[in-house]
């Protein structure tokens, strides 16, 4: 039997979704101050993972569903929970 590739699931935002993201986050100083800052982050994280021989998968994340899953949760939209989210809804699109 083959051996599992473990995928990592990256949270992925449009820019209008990603200030959304800013707006609700407690703690917006934790996100890059501009969308294309955070998407060359992104970009170089993801890089770096593909690098050592990872697999990463872009989860376009929409706030509004996003939010709700976290209420659901009981939990505040922080980058914990948008790590588990974004491996829900990688999980829930497989």
């Amino acid at each position: 039997m083959g051996e599992q590739k473990v995928v990592y699931s990256f949270a992925w935002f449009q820019p209008d979704e990603w200030y959304r993201l800013k707006e609700v986050v407690d703690d917006p100083s934790t996100l890059d101050d501009t969308y294309e800052e955070w998407r060359r982050n992104a970009e170089k994280a993801i890089s770096e993972f593909r690098a050592n021989g990872q697999q990463v998968k872009k989860i376009s994340i929409k706030i509004s569903e996003l939010l709700a899953w976290c209420e659901s949760k009981n939990v505040k939209p922080d980058s914990k929970a948008r790590s588990e989210y974004a491996a829900f809804v990688a999980q829930q699109r497989s």
